[in-house]
């Protein structure tokens, strides 16, 4: 990526998760980059907000099904269902060999309708199938939920067996979660409250169907460490343009059964200072490795030194081994490469054939 390889001609991101942009800092300034437009600006968001994101300056877009000529290469994004909003596989061909990526994927969320299309009628002769298997030989299917409606379901059950505020724990770019999560909170009565991050978020996607800040139902609560932020940043107007739909800690602590709020460790003091939080629950809505992390411990011995109980409501960002299989049938004549899984040997005995290739070993098409 740094040594200005000259054989290195693009960049194309897949979506808008760190272990897929990641590195891309490091990609000379002089190498095009290409992704989606919502990623880019999914991405700024996240470079505000927090530690990670990225400003990508795109060369150009990747679209639904419209092929982009990349030097030698021919690259062709197909939408599909993943937990980061805006996420694609892409078909690369160069000198009559035809690649399929299929990025992260999974078919159980609320854009599974790309991926059964892509089912339907996937690219003829594909020479290798590179395909994702993070859930192979994982154990994650007795934790979680099966489909992003069932996380909808439970959630409504969760808010209406809540006497106090229901404290959501989970991304903002996860879009799909947060679209649940409001579903969930309007069945059950209860307004959703979001932070100044997720309602960026949720304007960038440029989507109407995405709960946005001037909808009845949706209140922003801007936490003291996001007005910090705002302020030693100048940008004003990134709270100048959500002030009617704001929402203050003494109307939080007024009624707290009204609301279901996007809930982050750091918010705790200043909850707990202004009295929002008797009766309260939290409601973890992301993988659940991260409560063995650090972070995830601190957050979680918090909560419990004030009995405010925690339940996982969760399903995978990636497809189950038996939606893989569909997968991996659909290109039946293609060779099969795993890649994202810790359990590469595995893919033979699941999916009927394999082709492992190590981390940095070169191999053809």
């Amino acid at each position: 990526l740094t040594d200005g390889d000259r054989s290195l001609v693009r960049v194309v991101l897949s979506h808008a998760h760190p272990d897929h942009y990641g590195l891309v800092g490091r990609v000379g300034e002089n190498v095009p980059i290409y992704a989606g437009s919502a990623t880019a600006r999914v991405l700024h968001e996240a470079a505000f907000f927090t530690r990670s994101g990225a400003d990508l300056q795109l060369a150009g877009e990747l679209k639904d099904r419209r092929p982009l000529h990349l030097g030698p290469f021919t690259v062709t994004p197909y939408l599909v269902d993943h937990s980061a909003f805006d996420a694609y596989a892409l078909l690369v061909e160069a000198d009559g060999r035809r690649l399929f990526y299929t990025g992260d994927i999974r078919f159980h969320g609320r854009k599974a309708p790309t991926v059964e299309r892509l089912l339907a009628s996937p690219p003829k002769g594909v020479h290798v199938l590179l395909m994702e298997g993070t859930r192979v030989g994982s154990s994650s299917a007795a934790r979680y939920l099966s489909s992003e409606k069932e996380v909808e379901e439970e959630a409504y059950r969760f808010f209406i067996e809540t006497d106090g505020i229901a404290l959501c724990m989970f991304s903002p770019q996860n879009v799909d979660r947060l679209v649940s999560l409001f579903k969930a909170a309007k069945r059950a009565d209860r307004k959703f409250v979001y932070d100044l991050y997720a309602a960026s978020v949720a304007r960038v996607t440029r989507r109407p169907k995405i709960p946005q800040p001037e909808w009845s139902e949706v209140r922003v609560y801007v936490p003291n460490a996001q007005r910090v932020k705002v302020k030693e940043a100048g940008e004003f107007d990134r709270v100048n343009e959500i002030s009617g739909a704001r929402i203050s800690l003494e109307e939080l602590a007024g009624e707290p059964a009204r609301f279901t709020l996007l809930y982050r460790a750091s918010m705790g003091p200043e909850l707990e200072k202004a009295g929002c939080l008797k009766g309260a629950r939290a409601l973890w809505s992301q993988w659940d490795g991260y409560l063995a992390e650090p972070s995830g411990k601190r957050a979680k011995e918090w909560l419990d030194v004030r009995k405010i109980p925690l339940e996982v409501i969760h399903t995978s960002g990636h497809a189950t081994v038996d939606d893989l299989r569909r997968l991996a049938d659909a290109f039946a004549d293609a060779r099969l490469v795993p890649i994202h899984t810790d359990h590469p040997e595995q893919f033979a005995a699941e999916f009927g054939r394999a082709e492992p290739h190590d981390d940095g070993e070169g191999w053809p098409v």
